[in-house]
């Protein structure tokens, strides 16, 4: 089971939501502490993150005073799988990479082209010496 942070921006700026995978090794009550208590004093907590599902360890600064809310939850692979399949927004990227596969894809019957028929010619068929 994986841990998240997420944020959520006030509306006034913007409405912004992103959501971060924790590192496996994140000390999840320290994170909720720090939250917690660095809000008032307006300072940062270091966060371990992972981007890339999992592929790359980082290490976020959150500043909980800039955020209007905040929390800290854990899901399964199976709750995971679920919301993100009822995500709107996962929904219309796969749908326009699938577009866009399809796009990519060559058609599948094969088009022949030919050359448009030549006009007769009048004249003669060979080009008279000038000298």
């Amino acid at each position: 089971m994986a841990w998240f942070l997420a944020l959520n921006a006030s509306p006034t700026k913007g409405g912004q939501s992103p959501t971060y995978e924790l590192q496996e090794n994140a000390d999840i009550e320290r994170i909720t502490v720090e939250m917690s208590s660095f809000a008032a004093s307006d300072r940062a907590v270091a966060v371990p993150a992972v981007f890339n599902n999992g592929r790359q360890q980082v290490t976020l600064y959150v500043r909980p005073a800039a955020w209007g809310a905040w929390a800290i939850y854990e899901l399964s692979e199976e709750e995971r799988r679920e919301m993100m399949a009822a995500s709107p927004l996962i929904n219309a990227i796969a749908q326009a990479r699938a577009a866009q596969q399809q796009q990519q894809q060559p058609p599948s019957a094969p088009q022949t082209f030919t050359a448009p028929p030549q006009p007769p010619q009048g004249g003669p068929s060979v080009i008279p010496r000038l000298d």
